[in-house]
């Protein structure tokens, strides 16, 4: 029992050690409050694009670059930006005609639309998290805060249709929930017992990813981390849908407890309690958020950072594949145009926010992936769940249409599992005729105070609505073309977004006379704008398995490949927050500085500076 304890004592001073030395290489990024005062917000959409769609090519790439990102998601910016605020010049390369990654946006008919920012956390005071937005942005992203009530879990339609609304503030929601469920008070205590036991999860796992793998499998063999965190409580270990059946056989209220899962996009009898916990606790502590101007403005805001340090950030540059000599990375090539004629780019590290299944099945050579333990990660864990995406623009102000800051989380019954299952395990004849068993509703323009001025938008209002899908109902079109892809494909994918309306109008009936514009976008669709293969917006599956603590070490930034460094949401989770933390993991792994402790510091830097 001593030599274990002394032994576990030599780790983890190992790992303190190791950690410590980083603190002081290179630049710090974070040396200095680089916010300025705010810009007046610019309408004009072509000073817009001339900032987000600077298109590719040769003339425009900077020379003696130190890193080419391939992507340009929000962890791929925040990558770039920390790196370049350490004078460090970086290519940033995307493959569709504007930059941001999930946090860019489209108009049409004078309708704009979000495809990936419903809301955000932590946003509303000197948080961490909004630190390092300000920090890469120069305080230029404003954030709007939504309604008290900022989710609503909706159960059933019409005259069968209970709603229990979510509110800010960890101990309010409790309090509603035992008011509406005054006979499962002991249940709900639970729940928010073991939120609090996963509370340590993002510094852990964030260490584990950091130290030498060496090092980690030798704390995972000491068995350690048994004796001094929580990670191999159930709450950790166990799907989270048997965690909640064991708190209350309630159904409404297992709804309720897991009424967000489509925020990380796997299945109750799949996910982990440690993202739901983690998604609770990041909404319910400050309240949510929406970028003022929409979410194109973190992209705006962030390229000039960028570019500052001599780096660049262009938009239609296709990189088909990584090059490497003799076995370490040392470029890409952009392949473009009905010619594919290839151009090479080189640069001592490569950094992919392309996800892990890009990366390493597509991009890479096959001799270099097959020997890498990434290729053994993206065999042995699944993609995320598919999604459908339903634009709507409506020809009457949020006003008179009386939307609310906050988002609908519609779900046909209370077995929430089952249904979700089955509903997924039809072919699509059948699910062409099924009613959707959840839906996520929001309304941009009601949560954008920006949104008025804009001309032409002051009558005018939008709602985007998504729904999980089957990758293997659309996959025969993944190779067609957009705007070709037939007759059948139009029929299913307009059938499925015409149904998600509907159930949308039973909710909101004030929409049903007045929309104006409709777009749906398909799981072919996300792998057309975005990339993902396999039509996802998560990237890899947030199962337990890919939450075990050994793979969690493991998909780290700094590969096994010499010279090549992963950014984005594979890295950590998903989401805005997952994707830009994992961007700084990178930065971290690619400076080989402690730029985390760095933004820390300066956060508690201002926090005091505010105090006094």
């Amino acid at each position: 029992m001593w030599f274990l304890l002394l032994f576990s004592l030599v780790l983890i001073s190992f790992a303190v050690l190791y950690l410590w030395k980083t603190d002081s290489k290179g630049r710090n990024p974070f040396r200095k409050d680089a916010r300025v005062p705010r810009k007046p917000y610019i309408h004009d959409q072509k000073k817009r694009d001339a900032v987000l769609k600077q298109g590719f090519s040769k003339d425009k790439i900077p020379a003696n670059l130190d890193a080419i990102l391939i992507g340009s998601g929000i962890g791929g910016l925040t990558t770039a930006a920390i790196m370049a605020k350490a004078g460090k010049r970086v290519l940033m390369l995307e493959q569709h005609d504007q930059a941001g990654g999930c946090c860019h946006t489209f108009i049409d008919k004078n309708y704009e639309f979000d495809v990936g920012i419903h809301y955000i956390g932590e946003m509303g005071c000197q948080t961490l998290n909004k630190t390092i937005v300000d920090q890469i942005s120069e305080g230029q992203v404003e954030w709007a805060p939504l309604d008290h009530e900022f989710d609503v879990c909706q159960i059933g339609y019409e005259k069968e249709a209970r709603v229990y609304p979510v509110s800010t503030g960890t101990q309010e929601w409790m309090k509603q929930l035992k008011k509406r469920f005054p006979e499962e008070t002991k249940a709900i205590e639970k729940y928010f017992s073991m939120m609090k036991t996963t509370k340590a999860s993002t510094t852990i796992y964030g260490a584990l990813k950091l130290l030498p793998l060496w090092l980690v499998k030798l704390i995972l063999a000491s068995r350690i981390l048994h004796l001094v965190t929580n990670l191999y409580k159930p709450e950790y270990t166990m799907v989270v849908l048997d965690l909640i059946k064991g708190l209350t056989s309630n159904k409404d209220l297992q709804t309720v407890f897991l009424y967000s899962w489509g925020d990380y996009g796997t299945q109750p009898s799949k996910g982990t309690f440690m993202m739901q916990a983690l998604l609770n606790r990041h909404f319910l502590k400050f309240g949510t958020f929406y970028p003022v101007g929409g979410a194109s403005e973190l992209a705006f805001n962030i390229i000039p950072v960028i570019e500052k340090a001599g780096g660049k950030v262009l938009v239609r540059a296709p990189v088909s594949e990584i090059l490497t000599n003799r076995g370490k990375v040392c470029g890409v090539r952009v392949t473009r145009g009905s010619t594919k004629e290839g151009i090479d780019i080189f640069a001592p590290i490569i950094i992919s926010n392309a996800g892990l299944y890009n990366t390493f099945e597509q991009l890479l050579p096959k001799t270099i992936s097959a020997k890498s333990y990434y290729t053994d990660i993206c065999k042995g864990l699944k993609p995320g769940m598919a999604a459908m995406n339903v634009f709507v623009g409506m020809n009457k102000s949020g006003k008179e249409l009386k939307l609310k800051k906050h988002s609908i989380w519609a779900y046909a019954n209370n077995d929430v599992n089952n249904t979700v299952d089955d509903y997924f395990a039809q072919s699509i004849e059948d699910a062409l005729g099924s009613e959707i068993p959840l839906l996520f509703i929001s309304f941009p323009s009601a949560k954008d105070p920006e949104w008025n001025n804009h001309p032409g938008r002051e009558n005018k209002s939008t709602c985007t609505i998504i729904a999980l899908a089957n990758w293997d109902w659309f996959k025969t079109w993944e190779d067609k073309a957009v705007k070709k892809r037939g007759d059948e494909y139009d029929e299913v994918k307009n059938t499925i977004g015409h149904q998600m309306i509907e159930q949308t109008c039973k909710i909101f009936p004030q929409m049903r006379d007045c929309i104006d514009f409709t777009d749906i976008g398909s799981p072919v669709t996300n792998k057309h704008y975005i990339a993902q293969p396999h039509g996802e917006l998560y990237g890899l599956d947030h199962s337990v398995n890919r939450f075990d603590p050994l793979t969690v070490a493991k998909l780290r930034p700094q590969t096994d490949v010499p010279g090549l460094f992963l950014t984005g949401q594979d890295i950590l989770t998903c989401g805005f927050t997952g994707a830009m933390f994992g961007g700084v993991l990178a930065a971290q792994a690619v400076m080989g500085r402690n730029v985390m402790a760095d933004a820390i510091a300066l956060k508690k830097q201002l926090k005091e500076k505010k105090k006094k």
